[in-house]
Parts: C-alpha cells; sequence; structure tokens
C-alpha cells in the first residue's frame, strides 16, 4: 500500500495552506505549468550538485502539485486536458529531477546511469498500467472526485509521495553531510521500489481482471432476449 491510502490524512495538514495559495488570481493550468518550471529548474540545480535549491525545489514543487488539482476541483477550473496535463508534467518533472542527480554521481559512480534507465522505465511503466486499468476498467465508474477512486490507487509501494520521500532524503542528507552516497542510495530506493510497484500492480490486474468483467457479462445477459 502506498501513501494514496492516507491522502486524506495528508491533505488535511496541508489544506490551509493550499486553499490560501488557491485563492491567488492563477489558473489550475498555469498552476501546472509552474510546477513543470519548478522541476526543470529542479533537476538542472541537482545536475550541478546544488542540494539544497534542489531539496527546496522538490518540496515546493510537490506542494504545487496539490494546488492545481485542489483549484480545478474548488473554483469550477477542472477539464479533462488539465487532467491530462497534470499527469504528463507530474510524471516528466519526476523523471527530469531523478536524471539530474543522477547525472550529478556518474563521474564518482559510473554505474549510476543504468540505475537512472532503470529508474525512469520503472517509474514510468508505473503510470502506464494506472492508466492502462483506469482504462480498461472504465474508470469513469470508480472515480469520486477527478482522478481519485480506483482501487488500484492505494496499490504498490511507489507513487509521487514516495518519490519525493526516497529521492527527497537522499537529496537531504546528501546536501546535510556534504557525501553523495545517501543521494546513491535515494537514486537505488527510487529504481528498486517503482519496480516492486510495478509488480504489485501487475498481481493486482491479474487478480481482478484475469476474467471477462463480471459485471459486463451480467449487463450482457440482461440485454439478451429470454426464452419462452
Amino acid at each position: 500500500m502506498n501513501l494514496f491510502a492516507f491522502r486524506k490524512h495528508i491533505d488535511r495538514v496541508l489544506l490551509p495552506i493550499v486553499g490560501a495559495l488557491a485563492k491567488l488570481p492563477i489558473h489550475a493550468n498555469a498552476w501546472t505549468l509552474l510546477g513543470a518550471l519548478m522541476g526543470l529548474a529542479g533537476g538542472t540545480v541537482l545536475f550541478y550538485g546544488l542540494w539544497w535549491p534542489g531539496f527546496a525545489l522538490l518540496m515546493v514543487r510537490g506542494l504545487v502539485d496539490h494546488i492545481d488539482g485542489y483549484k480545478a476541483r474548488n473554483f469550477n477550473q477542472r477539464s479533462t486536458f488539465g487532467a491530462v496535463m497534470d499527469d504528463v508534467c507530474d510524471r516528466w518533472v519526476l523523471g527530469i529531477m531523478f536524471a539530474g542527480g543522477c547525472l550529478n554521481l556518474r563521474a564518482d559512480y559510473p554505474h549510476i546511469l543504468i540505475i537512472l534507465g532503470f529508474g525512469i522505465t520503472g517509474a514510468l511503466t508505473n503510470v502506464i498500467i494506472k492508466l492502462s486499468i483506469y482504462a480498461e476498467s472504465q474508470q469513469d465508474i470508480w472515480r469520486e472526485k477527478g482522478k481519485i477512486g480506483h482501487p488500484v490507487d492505494v496499490v504498490g509501494l511507489f507513487g509521487s509521495a514516495e518519490f519525493i520521500i526516497y529521492y527527497g532524503s537522499g537529496i537531504f542528507f546528501t546536501a546535510l553531510l556534504h557525501d553523495t552516497r545517501p543521494m546513491l542510495a535515494g537514486c537505488w530506493a527510487v529504481a528498486i521500489m517503482s519496480h516492486v510497484s510495478l509488480l504489485q500492480r501487475v498481481r493486482f490486474a491479474w487478480k481482478r481482471y484475469r476474467f471477462v468483467d463480471p459485471g459486463l457479462a451480467l449487463s450482457e445477459d440482461d440485454t439478451a432476449p429470454k426464452a419462452g
């Protein structure tokens, strides 16, 4: 289970800050774009080994990622385009920031390039399987608000919040100790846990959808002509 299961509790802590910032005259899609620019800046400063600015941008960008959704839901700014761009920018940002940090370590740890490829592949495949499950299971019948509500949301040990925890901890302790080994450990954690999460979601999909959807079969039976 990932931190999505505790989202409501985390949201209560962040709500006063998110609510106050959401009142600024900035459209939800503009917040999404701002988050993407922060991610680009974060990846750049991490590439140059500026660990404290990189850590700050990672944390602030995580907050901005909450603001755009809150703004869209509560200020009548929801749109399919906004939801799609939120997903796209979120994954793009995580990839850019992860790549920036990994590339900084390549001189000391040449194998980090393998971890970079492994981590980005695992993270992106996690998104693909989640979105595929949304589509194949007709996500609209599950959702309560926006994209929230499908059972797969609480499956797996890796998501955006976990990325911030694993990777952010690596950046924080590298900045604090002036030692790149915590950063290396954070990169390893992202690469490994993203694949563990992927296997968990594959197992979820197999258990839930390995047969024809029982609900679909039932609806076909209901529409079939009755004998006699």
